[in-house]
């Protein structure tokens, strides 16, 4: 899709997000899935979950942070989606999200770190879609200049790449 269409796409999803709420429908992934999305969710397109391509992920809104962090020289700039978006378009319900990479690292991180940090998961940097060499297809990444107080270990561990999978939960379960 050129810039000029997905200008327009993007738009057209903002306005009627604005009017209707979120409302997204997702059909079966095209190409390689690269999420699968579980847990606490309504909408479903495999099984239980919800299973994502690239394509399908892009067109949730998309959201920009640009910070330097551990793991790069210099300040990068990420593209990506907030995982609150995602949680709107499958009806999901919880507070949690349980995170799943390739190499089965996991991490938990409350939904309210999207909300109140503008934490989003990227998938790309420096508007290169992100490989599994360039910690990809997908990383959690937070804003640790516009918020220094992130940068602990509680936020670095947070700060998960090459995800593969995301479960959704309530904390108090």
């Amino acid at each position: 899709m050129n810039t000029f269409k997905r200008h327009l796409f993007f738009t057209f999803l903002l306005l009627t997000t604005s009017v209707t709420g979120f409302a997204l429908e997702f059909n079966a992934p095209k190409g390689p899935i690269i999420l699968t999305l579980g847990g606490n969710i309504d909408e479903t397109n495999q099984g239980d979950s919800m299973v994502f391509d690239r394509d399908m992920l892009m067109a949730l809104p998309s959201h920009e942070v640009s910070t330097d962090n551990p793991w790069n020289e210099g300040v990068q700039t990420y593209q990506g989606f907030n995982p609150i978006d995602l949680l709107a378009a499958v009806d999901a319900e919880g507070d949690m999200l349980r995170i799943t990479a390739l190499n089965q690292y996991i991490t938990e991180i409350p939904v309210s770190d999207f909300q109140q940090f503008g934490a989003i998961i990227a998938y790309s940097k420096n508007q290169e879609i992100m490989s599994v060499r360039t910690k990809g297809p997908l990383m959690v990444v937070y804003d640790f200049d516009d918020y220094p107080e992130l940068r602990s270990e509680t936020y670095y561990g947070r700060s998960i790449w090459q995800i593969q999978s995301i479960e959704v939960f309530n904390s108090k379960e």
